[in-house]
Parts: C-alpha cells; structure tokens; sequence
C-alpha cells in the first residue's frame, strides 16, 4: 500500500455530514496541529493536511479558510503557508486609524495611563471619538483602567514595547490578493 493512502476502514467524513461536536473537535484538532507545525516553519498545504488525522480531514479546508480569513496564517506563494506572527490569533483583521493611533499612544504612557480628553488633545482628535476608541480597546481586552478612574494604559509592558518598537526588526511576508 502507498504511504499516505487511507486504509479501508478510515473514513473521511465531509465537512457538510459533520455533527456539530464533531465539527467542533476537528475545528480544535485542526487549529492546534496547524498552528504547532507553523510555529516550526512555513508548510505547503498538502503537508499541513496530511498532520490531520484522517476523520478530521472533511474539515481541513474549512478550517485553514477560516485561519486566513483571521490574519493568522498567509500564503507566501506557491501553496506555502506561514504563521503571521505579528497578528492576535484567530481575531479577524480590522483597520480602524483612530483606534491604531489611540492604541500606539497609549503604548507610549504605559506607566501612568492617559485620559480620554488628554489623548484627544495630543492627538487632535474629538474626544467623543477617542472615547469611542478607548471603549472598543477595552472590550477587546488590550487596554484597562488604572486605578485612578477614566485613566487607561496597554495592558500588558510587553505588548506596550513591541507597539512603540512599529515595523523594526519583524519580518513581514510579501502576500498579495489577486
């Protein structure tokens, strides 16, 4: 028998015939195998799918699809497949400039918080859009209320460095959309 092949009694179950909890388990299988091989090394997608345990395979496209949709794997060419490592995992990718810039000014008072009329003041911003940004910040859970009331800062010191530190020293893939 050839390497690789399936044996008689392996069934490849199509995405579309899954139950629910089976479509959750492979979601979660698919997720964590993918996303150690990544951590290692970009992948071709045939070699990502064949990580995936055979009942889990009807799902695999679904899957990687939604993978990319989140901005947590790109293709780098000719079926390639790398770990975008500067993007939170499984969260969608959304522009939103006034949040960005609030976000990157914030990084840079991470000891003593800003306030959102201080910010929209630096910034030159409205102020009721800078609440609006930090409010959205907050929900997400990248930024929180110090003590002192309607004063925020980044969350975590680290996440505060890599923000001030912008594009220098991460390597960025070149991925186009044709």
């Amino acid at each position: 028998m050839m390497q690789g092949r399936k044996t008689k009694d392996e069934k490849v179950i199509p995405y579309t015939c899954m139950s629910q909890t089976q479509r959750d388990e492979a979601q979660r299988v698919i997720l964590t195998t993918v996303r150690d091989t990544l951590r290692k090394g970009p992948n071709s997608a045939i070699e990502l799918r064949s990580r995936i345990p055979t009942q889990h395979l009807g799902a695999f496209h679904v899957v990687l699809e939604c993978m990319i949709q989140a901005g947590e794997v790109a293709s780098i060419g000719h079926s390639i497949y790398a770990q975008v490592p500067w993007m939170p995992a499984t969260r969608p990718v959304q522009a939103d400039a006034v949040m960005d810039i609030v976000f990157g000014a914030l990084s840079k008072t991470i000891k003593v918080g800003a306030t959102a009329v201080e910010l929209a003041s630096d910034l030159t911003l409205p102020k009721d859009v800078v609440r609006k940004a930090l409010s959205t910040l907050e929900s997400s859970g990248l930024i929180r209320e110090t003590r002192q009331k309607q004063r925020y800062r980044l969350v975590s010191t680290r996440m505060a460095q890599h923000v001030r530190q912008g594009a220098s020293g991460r390597i960025f893939a070149d991925v186009r959309h044709g």
